[in-house]
């Protein structure tokens, strides 16, 4: 079952970025012309493949495909300069943000290894949060939806290098992306395949795990047929399945929002937060993919503290690890990082 979601996202990630010239070739040469497209979309698509053109730029192993995404984003730019004009100046961060926002879209650019790093993404909720890790921490969120720009990583690595939560200026993003398609996929295997009982949901870790946080949602919906209708029966396993999963994602936006001020680095910020989520709030899925996911960093102490995560977390038997363990196993880590010395810089 998870090989063929990973099949899947395989296929998603390279048909999204392979031929990138033939792509924004076809782009630039048709998209201007389609007169039911509104100056929005005309603004966001171009954007969209201005901010990939760059990016396809950094990543070109050779000298054609780096000519070739050179002139392309040229190309973009002149037109996204264009675009803009009247509406709002590209050049400060502020005013763009503003515009997008008023149309439903955070938009972000931040430096990342002497290199723009972009995120243009739709807004599913926003608001302000109280938590308590343990300190009382306030913060404003973002929670977004399909990335029509995502971060530099994202797109070099493919779906398995998305964050379940990074920080703006002075507020938090929880990107629901990071669950939402792994719930569709699922939904549509389960769906098709008709588990009868617990144990068709043993084939493998990941969906096992999921069946754990989602137990009662999987048998009215997969055993009992609640739903007789697919669409209706997609969307509420897909909405309410996140909803279970957003203590987890909000305790590690309040350990980030902590840690916003401190001279703690990225990748530091990024495990603590996930560890404090957690130990807090514990979570099967998101204990899952934390285990498998391999984060890049050049902080030994960081490695360290994912690799101590992944020993505590034995999940070769789901129906071994209960929530109590998974809270233990993190806070053990946690505690370990902060007993040794200062991260260095």
């Amino acid at each position: 079952m998870i090989q063929r979601v990973v099949e899947r996202i395989k296929v998603m990630v390279g048909s999204r970025y392979a031929h990138l010239g033939i792509a924004l070739f076809a782009l630039y040469g048709v998209s201007w012309f389609i007169t039911h497209t509104s100056r929005f979309e005309k603004v966001m698509d171009t954007f969209q493949w201005y901010c990939y053109a760059d990016y396809e730029a950094r990543a070109s192993l050779n000298s054609t495909g780096l000519r070739e995404a050179e002139f392309y984003r040229e190309k973009y730019r002149e037109r996204f300069i264009s675009l803009a004009k009247g509406s709002f100046d590209y050049r400060d961060k502020k005013e763009t943000q503003a515009f997008f926002l008023s149309k439903g879209f955070i938009y972000d650019v931040w430096d990342e290894k002497s290199h723009p790093s972009y995120l243009l993404a739709r807004v599913i909720e926003k608001g302000r949060h109280k938590a308590e890790i343990p300190e009382e921490v306030v913060f404003d969120y973002f929670i977004l939806g399909d990335k029509k720009v995502a971060p530099f990583p994202e797109y070099k690595k493919g779906d398995w290098a998305r964050d379940f939560v990074s920080a703006g200026e002075k507020k938090i993003y929880l990107h629901g992306d990071s669950l939402e398609p792994l719930l569709r996929g699922y939904f549509e295997i389960l769906w098709d395949t008709q588990p009868r009982e617990p144990t068709h949901f043993y084939n493998d870790a990941l969906t096992h795990s999921l069946y754990r946080d989602l137990e009662g949602i999987c048998e009215d919906l997969f055993m009992k047929r609640l739903y007789t209708k697919k669409q209706r029966a997609r969307d509420y396993f897909t909405k309410e399945g996140f909803h279970i999963f957003l203590p987890t994602l909000f305790t590690m936006g309040a350990r980030m929002a902590a840690d916003l001020d401190s001279n703690l680095p990225p990748d530091y910020q990024y495990l603590r937060a996930c560890l404090t989520g957690l130990s807090l709030n514990p979570n099967h899925t998101m204990a899952y993919l934390l285990k498998v996911s391999r984060p890049e960093s050049h902080h030994p102490r960081v490695m360290k503290g994912w690799g101590d995560l992944r020993r505590r977390l034995t999940l070769t038997h789901p129906d071994r690890t209960t929530l109590v363990h998974i809270s233990k196993a993190a806070q053990e880590t946690l505690d370990g990082l902060e007993a040794s010395s200062t991260v260095s810089q």
